[in-house]
């Protein structure tokens, strides 16, 4: 009984000083309006707890109110997150390894987007709504334990995941953990150097399966996709105007040199012969 006192807002902590202050609107105005001098000075009396009345009415009354507005919107956020994904995760918490298994290879599906690269010739797959990129994902859960890969491990800046260089790594990163941790796949993150915990039966391994990563595919891997645009930027050889014959140019002779050069040899066999 006494604990309501202390509890969170009740319609009867706003109701009743609101019922008290109403009681005492009447006294006060007979009181103010008696002709005795004394009783319009005692009027101040239930004037003063009229006051407080409306005051703790009105708190409490705010403090319903807004009680109610944070429990209705969490009401709301808990109905949006629950999914028909969410449920089955839920139930997936319960069930073995092997069924679990089982059940993501012919119930559960990874929808992926495909952007194609016309000037390569390559594509890229991505998860549904987002910029990780199945290289990404293959790369964090391969060297995720009992833990996610640490967000740490990804320099400030970088965007060497994102083949057309736009989306920085921890951005990526970011969303990957969001999308495992909407599936309850992963606990909440509690900052870059205590990262998000795999929830049983969830591992690494079974999250690659879950989202069709054999191993079979092609992935897209930083190091090469530099080593290509390097390829591609670097301008080809151009054949050299003059050859080098022991270190020296030597350019083509005109025709002119050519004529000149004939008749040198004329004049010297005529000479010479015999």
């Amino acid at each position: 009984m006494f604990d309501d006192f202390s509890s969170g807002p009740r319609t009867w902590k706003w109701a009743v000083p609101a019922g008290i202050f109403t009681l005492l609107i009447p006294v006060i105005g007979r009181m103010f309006t008696s002709p005795s001098t004394d009783m319009q000075y005692l009027a101040t009396v239930p004037c003063g707890f009229g006051v407080l009345s409306l005051a703790i009415a009105m708190v409490n009354l705010w403090r319903l109110v807004t009680a109610h507005s944070a429990d209705m919107f969490s009401e709301h956020q808990s109905a949006l997150s629950i999914t028909p994904l969410v449920l089955l995760s839920n139930n997936l918490k319960t069930m073995h390894p092997e069924a679990v298994r089982v059940l993501n290879r012919f119930g559960v599906q990874t929808v992926w987007d495909v952007t194609v690269d016309v000037k390569r010739g390559t594509r890229y797959f991505y998860l549904n709504g987002t910029h990780v990129e199945f290289g990404f994902v293959e790369f964090v859960l391969s060297r995720s334990k009992g833990a996610l890969y640490p967000k740490n491990k990804f320099s400030e800046g970088s965007k060497k995941w994102d083949p057309f260089g736009m989306v920085e790594d921890r951005e990526i990163y970011e969303e990957l953990y969001k999308w495992l941790h909407a599936r309850l796949m992963v606990t909440r993150s509690f900052g870059e150097y205590k990262p998000a915990e795999f929830i049983s039966p969830w591992t690494p391994a079974l999250i690659l399966e879950t989202m069709g990563l054999t191993g079979e595919q092609e992935l897209y891997k930083p190091e090469e996709a530099k080593a290509v645009k390097e390829l591609e930027v670097s301008p080809s050889p151009q054949p050299s105007p003059a050859r080098k014959v022991g270190g020296d140019n030597v350019r083509e002779l005109t025709d002119e040199e050519m004529e000149a050069i004939e008749a040198e040899m004329v004049r010297n066999a005529s000479q010479y012969s015999l």
